[in-house]
């Protein structure tokens, strides 16, 4: 395999260097708030471009690209952990929700049905995903602002990629409500 054939894992890997850099700035305090969210927009950007680049490429599947989306869950929980460990959500809230969501994902796992999964998860997640953006509104208001930007501008760039992972979580959705 070439290295241009390479690029969509590195940068399906560049996540889970934003994951540890983001756990790395928990001794900043709050005030890395907006370093975090910068590395979570260079994150979501990286998992707009690797898949896009890897049909692009015609390349064919490999572990990272089979694992695209627990890496982009990593990164949530990552930051997950930073706004808990920094107080700025409070530990009594942050910690038994994280616990318990990872447990009913894993759980989720026994079915041995990736949708029902990543339904599943997605909809976990879901509050860690925008929780760092509302947070900077207070703290670090142009972080909130440049999430804002890049929300609409993803929304803009990949609308169908959007109705995509919309469409796998009601998929899976169903499907989990199914059995």
């Amino acid at each position: 395999m070439g290295k241009k054939e390479r690029l969509p894992d590195w940068l399906t890997a560049s996540r889970v260097l934003v994951a540890l850099a983001i756990l790395a700035l928990i001794p900043a305090g709050p005030k890395a708030l907006a370093a975090v969210a910068g590395l979570l927009l260079l994150g979501w950007t990286t998992d707009m471009v690797d898949g896009r680049l890897a049909r692009r490429l015609e390349k064919g599947p490999t572990w990272l690209g089979e694992h695209d989306f627990q890496i982009d869950m990593l990164m949530v929980l990552a930051s997950a952990v930073f706004l808990t460990a920094t107080g700025l959500v409070p530990p009594e809230v942050g910690v038994p929700y994280m616990c318990g969501a990872v447990l009913i994902s894993l759980y989720t796992l026994r079915f041995r049905d990736f949708l029902k999964f990543k339904s599943v998860t997605m909809l976990l997640a879901f509050p860690w995903v925008f929780t760092p953006f509302i947070l900077a509104l207070f703290h670090a208001p142009v972080a909130a602002y440049a999430g804002l930007v890049w929300m609409i501008l993803a929304l803009i760039l990949d609308w169908r990629r959007f109705l995509g992972v919309v469409g796998d979580f009601l998929t899976g959705a169903r499907a989990y409500f199914r059995h």
